[in-house]
């Protein structure tokens, strides 16, 4: 597939954008973390390599288990893995990388807005979808990220370990979560506090990465559903944001 290369930016347009966007406003209070624990599991489909079979299996599993989740992915692996963004249930929400999975804090501004529009456009175009999530390669970012995004229709920001952003009002506002990583370690640790009666985590994500066995994420799922908490709630980035972050074919927008 090949992308339209974007145009130049004058700097007089990007310093006007980059000040209405540059910084989100204060916290806010959240769509689902009002009732509980909400439990967002979040999957990396890492580089371009042939994953579609990882995919695939990751798909089966989240289906059989019937439970909601987050993938992302750069554009450049959409393309050369289709399944990776068709093979997912509609209770799966699909977020882009860039399309080169490139360190957005070390290119220019105009660099970087092609790289998000087109890590967009190209998840659009491989699974017919319009994809409104968004996570930063490296977790890097800098003071024009806000401005990227809303640039590009992305409309909710998952690049941090300690917050995600969601655009409203003209502005990105910031929400706190508390984030594992999938490995075992990262796992008994988000066990031991969900368990705890007296935890204050009201948002959570699980962070998970295609390097890691299928057979491991789906116990973790298990274990996880074998808790019985009336007071957790696994939940896709859309049901934390509000949003239909991710409109396939044929949905309303």
């Amino acid at each position: 597939m090949k992308l339209a290369h974007l145009g130049a930016l004058s700097t007089g347009t990007v310093i006007v954008v980059g000040l209405a966007l540059i910084v989100p406003a204060f916290m806010g209070n959240g769509t689902e973390a009002n009732r509980g624990t909400s439990i967002l599991l979040s999957f990396d489909i890492l580089g371009n390599d042939d994953v579609s079979g990882w995919c695939s299996d990751l798909a089966s599993v989240l289906a059989r288990h019937q439970i909601k989740a987050a993938v992302f992915m750069s554009g450049k692996t959409a393309q050369a893995n289709p399944e990776c963004v068709t093979s997912f249930p509609s209770s799966v929400d699909i977020g882009s990388r860039t399309y080169s999975y490139v360190d957005l804090t070390k290119t220019d501004y105009t660099t970087a807005l092609d790289e998000v529009r087109n890590g967009k456009v190209a998840l659009d175009e491989t699974g017919k979808i319009n994809s409104r999530l968004f996570k930063a390669p490296y977790g890097s970012t800098d003071q024009n990220i806000y401005s990227l995004l809303s640039r590009s229709g992305i409309l909710a920001d998952f690049s941090y370990a300690s917050q995600y952003n969601k655009f409203e009002d003209g502005q990105f506002v910031k929400y706190n979560l508390t984030s594992f990583a999938g490995d075992n370690d990262g796992q008994e640790q988000f066990f031991a506090l969900i368990s705890n009666p007296s935890s204050a985590m009201t948002t959570v994500t699980m962070n998970f990465d295609s390097s890691m066995q299928i057979e491991n994420i789906d116990e973790f799922i298990s274990r996880l559903e074998s808790l019985h908490e009336d007071r957790i709630h696994v939940v896709s980035a859309s049901d934390l944001a509000g949003i239909d972050l991710t409109i396939r074919e044929g949905e309303p927008a």
